[in-house]
């Protein structure tokens, strides 16, 4: 199934695992920093939750990346396209459930917001923006998850939450990325793209249900006491990463393995959805 999914977004899976060594190195050391991006106490955005309309009722998903001026998501490093790392494990998390996911991989294709009125974000600023971005209604057939990057921090309870890299509102389909936490995030302008990515992926497996937040578990790993998290230190649905942890990234790189982000307990959770 991996290797009909990489074809299938024109990434084939031995290609993908050898294009820059370096580049995914750096990713898999700084995956455990991007955990600490989740939010679990935002309250649900409405009743009518993104995720019970999705499975069975959506024949495409599409990813709108909105981007206000001075927060451009990463495009490449080192001469590797970002992209594919969230390209790749949407479509293959989605795989069985016959949804291909549409993921831009230039800003070309995302919008650019200019620059908005307020310096930090509040969550239902990020609503209203998000809601002038969507082009899909919950019930369509194609439906899409808004990805907007902020120039801004959360605002949380009226304080300022300088460590936070991303934000997913609960039972919506809208998730914020703050820019200046994921640029501050390292030194080091590989780590810095990695963190990005990784904390992408982590907030759009919240919207798509994950875990136990609209997919039932399949097996006992759902990680009550952090919210709607892996229990498996080497899913990127893991609240973090310790040093133990981030071993196993390695190995399973250097072993040859393919790189896939989610584990095969979230895995098997959607495959069952």
């Amino acid at each position: 199934m991996k290797r009909s999914i990489a074809n299938q977004i024109g990434v084939n899976s031995l290609n993908f695992k050898r294009v820059n060594h370096g580049f995914f190195l750096w990713f898999l050391l700084v995956i455990g920093f991007a955990q600490f991006s989740c939010r679990k106490d935002v309250p649900e955005a409405s009743p009518d939750r993104f995720v019970d309309n999705l499975y069975g009722h959506t024949n495409k998903l599409e990813l709108i990346i909105a981007y206000e001026q001075g927060a451009d998501p990463y495009l490449n490093f080192g001469g590797f396209d970002n992209w594919r790392i969230t390209d790749y494990n949407l479509n293959q998390l989605l795989a069985t459930q016959n949804i291909p996911v549409k993921v831009p991989h230039v800003l070309d294709s995302m919008k650019n917001l200019g620059v908005l009125a307020q310096n930090n974000y509040t969550r239902q600023n990020i609503i209203d923006i998000a809601a002038d971005v969507q082009r899909y209604s919950n019930k369509d057939s194609v439906k899409g998850i808004v990805l907007l990057f902020l120039n801004g921090y959360l605002i949380k309870d009226g304080v300022i939450e300088t460590r936070v890299l991303g934000l997913t509102i609960d039972g919506s389909a809208v998730v914020a990325i703050f820019k200046p936490v994921i640029s501050a995030s390292s030194s080091k302008e590989a780590e810095k793209n990695m963190v990005e990515q990784s904390t992408i992926t982590h907030e759009i497996g919240h919207v798509l249900g994950l875990v136990n937040n609209g997919v039932p578990p399949t097996s006992p790993h759902h990680d009550q006491a952090n919210g709607s998290h892996c229990s498996n230190a080497s899913c990127v649905m893991y609240w973090k990463n310790g040093a133990g942890e981030v071993v196993q990234y390695i190995d399973q790189f250097t072993t040859g393995q393919d790189i896939t982000l989610f584990g095969e307990q979230c895995m098997a959770d959607l495959k069952a959805k």
